[in-house]
């Protein structure tokens, strides 16, 4: 498959290359790491479950008990970086409204590629529903995560049956062709051919005529780069194209980064979607 680099476009790399834009990312990992690492000594949750054979394919459990509705959960770090351990924090309100939280790490490029990234989160998803039987689950993730969690929904809807009940895209990654041109491409080193077929924004477009979809709530920070708000704002309007349910929440005052403030406050819309989502 042929995988030359292509120029970095200046434009697409301010609005998709977030490190020089947000130095104070690293202030809020460790915020969020520091609020996870506590949540997970508090108990009442079972960590590091192998899922499959990659070194980093675990994943941890928050349970609320037994036929609970399932929030699984993918973090972000455009492929590249992070894992399950930065987003614990999220679990907390969501256990205490009933829901079981499954938060799967994957392996990372350049060990994998893209496409093999997709596979595991479908291996992790599988262990989910097999070793807890939820009847109603809720699919969601950030950035890249935001990517992953859509290919699980877009594989439900070309199945034509599932448990997933409900999307929520976070600042997601949905249309991977703009990163061609940007220093993202370096690490991911993505083919034209590639970057199409984990495109869930494509993957929606070719779906089958009688395909149904679960709702949808794409949600981005008011403080984000345009491409991201397009990214989501082109999925939801997608989604009803193709006769889906979709929503769009921009939330004011958060960057890419601190949304995910938002999505874990015990009183916050997103929890409020996803409790109606699995009602």
């Amino acid at each position: 498959m042929h995988r030359t680099l292509q120029a970095i476009d200046d434009g697409l790399e301010a609005q998709y290359a977030l490190r020089k834009r947000h130095p104070e990312r690293e202030d809020i990992y460790r915020d969020h790491q520091q609020r996870s690492a506590a949540l997970r000594a508090a108990g009442n949750c079972r960590l590091d479950n192998r899922y499959a054979a990659g070194p980093r394919c675990v994943l941890d459990v928050f349970p609320a008990g037994d036929g609970a509705p399932v929030f699984f959960f993918i973090h972000g770090g455009y492929w590249r970086a992070l894992d399950k351990s930065y987003v614990s924090f999220i679990a907390e309100h969501y256990r205490n409204a009933g829901m079981t939280v499954v938060m799967p790490s994957y392996d990372l490029v350049p060990a994998v590629r893209v496409h093999e990234i997709v596979e595991q989160v479908r291996l992790a998803f599988a262990w989910s529903l097999a070793h807890l039987r939820p009847a109603r689950v809720v699919v969601s993730g950030h950035s890249a995560g935001g990517q992953l969690a859509a290919m699980l929904v877009l594989d439900q809807a070309v199945r034509g049956h599932g448990r997933i009940v409900g999307l929520v895209g976070v600042s997601g990654a949905f249309d991977l062709r703009p990163l061609l041109r940007t220093s993202i491409n370096r690490d991911l080193t993505l083919s034209v051919d590639e970057a199409a077929d984990v495109s869930p924004f494509l993957r929606l477009q070719n779906l089958p005529n009688d395909a149904k979809l679960v709702p949808l709530l794409g949600v981005v920070g008011g403080d984000e780069t345009e491409g991201f708000k397009h990214w989501t704002s082109d999925l939801v309007s997608g989604w009803r194209k193709r006769g889906g349910t979709a929503d769009y929440c921009e939330i004011p005052g958060s960057n890419h980064f601190s949304v995910l403030d938002r999505i874990a406050e015990a009183d916050g819309e997103v929890l409020r979607a996803v409790t109606a989502m699995v009602a």
